[in-house]
């Protein structure tokens, strides 16, 4: 998922959150650091701790927006920088 705000341009790198699709998920999970995100009708699990910078090119078509998830996704990245 690329989170990065256009805001600044456009560069040749993209912040971005792997996704992960809720049935492949092992193990315990912290539920503020890697919520379920719908998209598309499908579960898929934000994978906030493995947060990385990428190469534009190594995205793939753009999906869909999914702004509803927005404060999710915000309160994810917070729980992982600040712990709160």
């Amino acid at each position: 998922m690329d989170i990065q705000s256009d805001i600044i341009g456009r560069r040749s790198t993209r912040i971005v959150i792997p996704l992960l699709p809720a049935d492949k998920y092992q193990g315990p999970r912290a539920e503020r650091l890697t919520p379920f995100i719908p998209v598309e009708g499908n579960e898929y699990v934000l994978m906030t701790h493995e947060l990385a910078s990428i190469p534009e090119k190594a995205l793939g078509d753009k999906v869909c927006l999914i702004i509803e998830q927005r404060s999710t996704i915000k309160a994810a990245i917070n729980f992982l920088f600040d712990g709160i």
